[in-house]
């Protein structure tokens, strides 16, 4: 009887949940995923499949990996990859939009690559734009568009990891004959290491995994503890400790985000605003949500692989392992009704990412990352991976609509979508948490054809419509019942992005058993 239907909204927000029980989720986190790969909160809401890259910058001369990757908008035309030489030893490149190829920069002294896994970049700006590079095997070099030398100081460090500009010093880490010690130059002369002219050294205490300016403070991380830095010269340079509870685990974790500066630890994502309160309150990661995720990449993947990057114009950090088999992750905040941040998750897959990096170049921001044969993708571009089709992946909560012992017939889901593009999308039913005894549905699918097409990206003419969606929902008719029902989104393909917003569910009420 028509009476007897009634509908159940969820609203898509919540990001992925692991961390609570299937009732809790349902009645409290209804918008929330049990199940989101290659999706990403999107900032207007909703959850929008994540867009393609495309390989730009072609391959870096040389061999094996892409080493390092650096965005700066200051320097040449922006691009920088470095990369193990066929032959000879430079390994710097920068790329040269006028003849779309690599340009080598001549060597700076004559580095070994033997052992080399990871080159990484920092950068300053005294009196022009200079970007610095390490990579624990080396001598630190330096490059200002001009002149790419090493840092040869007899009392610098010989074979550093880690770099950061603060107070108008340069500071160099993670040395392998002296890992406790923390080099800093003298002021606005990142080759001076000469005490005499106020360069010197501080023995932190511990082995350094990552060093990291945050506001006016140097951050300092081991694997189990973390100091800070003040101050302004060699004269009043004063270490403070901070926690010897925890620290990061994967040197490239540490990114500026979203107000804070946060971190790989060993119980997931930590923010060091947190992190500095720990003496006097007990505060929780802001990745509690996903804990059992972070449990299974401590148990089967190299944590101290791990690259991160900042997505600025969305809101959003990547965490990257090198496996493009492996469940990388998206982490983005969201502003919730109360004006406070949220933070959201999601998994991401198919990405091959040795080494990645952001930044401006004039107005637009440039994701980027290096691959295991040595090319250099643009992310945030097209609809595939580089030639390959985007598998994406949402399934909602176990809705049980008010009471999870009285079975419910569902009749049909109304998919409130907001569509870039002609698309087919896979829905899939499943009821009583996936029960072998309950019979499913076989899948259905809906296309968004006649959606709306983005400027610059539609081809004028091809029967796309210009000003948005025909319709801001798709109806799925479905059969079966049971006392929970959870809808799955799938798509596998090279088409257009969608953005899941809210689902409706028409149903009925039927027995109890």
């Amino acid at each position: 009887m028509v009476d007897k239907l009634s509908t159940y909204l969820s609203v898509s927000a919540g990001g992925l949940v692991t961390n609570v029980d299937p009732l809790t989720q349902a009645a409290s986190l209804s918008g929330s995923a049990i199940r989101l790969i290659n999706y990403e909160p999107a900032l207007s809401g909703g959850y929008r499949r994540i867009s393609g890259y495309a390989n730009d910058y072609g391959t870096v001369p040389g061999t094996g990996a892409v080493l390092g990757v650096a965005v700066n908008g200051n320097l040449h035309d922006g691009i920088f990859a470095c990369r193990k030489p066929t032959s000879g030893h430079d390994y710097l490149y920068r790329w040269q939009n006028s003849n779309s190829s690599w340009v080598a920069i001549a060597e700076a002294g004559n580095p070994d690559m033997t052992n080399v896994t990871r080159i990484r970049f920092s950068s300053y700006n005294w009196s022009g734009e200079v970007i610095l590079l390490t990579d624990g095997v080396n001598p630190a070099a330096t490059y200002d568009g001009t002149n790419y030398v090493q840092i040869t100081h007899a009392q610098a460090p010989d074979n550093p990891k880690y770099s950061e500009e603060f107070a108008s010093h340069v500071f160099l880490c993670g040395d392998s004959s002296e890992p406790f010690n923390l080099f800093f130059s003298a002021p606005l002369n990142a080759a001076d290491f000469s005490p005499a002219n106020g360069a010197g050294v501080v023995n932190v205490g511990f082995t350094i995994t990552a060093i990291k300016k945050f506001r006016n403070q140097l951050y300092i991380f081991g694997a189990n503890n973390i100091k800070r830095l003040t101050g302004n010269n060699a004269s009043n340079f004063v270490l403070e400790n901070v926690t010897s509870n925890l620290g990061c685990l994967a040197p490239d974790s540490v990114v500026e985000f979203g107000g804070d500066l946060l971190f790989l630890g060993p119980d997931g994502i930590r923010p060091i605003s947190g992190t500095d309160k720990i003496g006097d309150v007990e505060l929780a990661t802001v990745s509690k949500e996903i804990q059992s995720i972070f449990d299974n990449y401590y148990l089967s993947e190299q944590i101290e692989d791990i690259s991160i990057v900042v997505l600025r114009k969305k809101s959003q950090f990547r965490f990257f392992f090198k496996n493009d088999a492996s469940l990388s992750l998206i982490g983005g905040i969201r502003k919730s009704q109360n004006k406070q941040s949220i933070f959201e998750y999601s998994q991401l897959i198919g990405i091959e990412a040795n080494c990645v990096d952001s930044g401006y170049i004039g107005q637009f921001e440039h994701v980027i990352h290096g691959d295991g044969s040595g090319k250099v993708y643009r992310q945030e571009k097209g609809n595939d991976f580089g030639g390959n089709e985007i598998l994406s992946l949402f399934q909602t909560p176990y809705f049980y609509m008010e009471d999870p012992e009285i079975r419910k017939i569902v009749h049909k889901v109304n998919t409130y979508l907001k569509s870039e593009g002609n698309t087919e999308v896979f829905v899939g039913i499943s009821y009583d948490y996936d029960d072998t005894n309950t019979l499913n549905p076989t899948n259905y699918n809906f296309s968004t054809e006649g959606a709306a097409s983005l400027y610059g990206t539609a081809i004028y003419g091809a029967g796309g419509i210009y000003d948005g969606n025909p319709s801001p929902t798709t109806l799925t008719n479905i059969s079966g019942s049971g006392n929970s029902v959870s809808i799955s989104y799938v798509t596998n393909n090279t088409n257009a992005s969608h953005t899941i917003q809210a689902i409706a569910l028409t149903y009925e009420t039927a027995d109890r058993r």
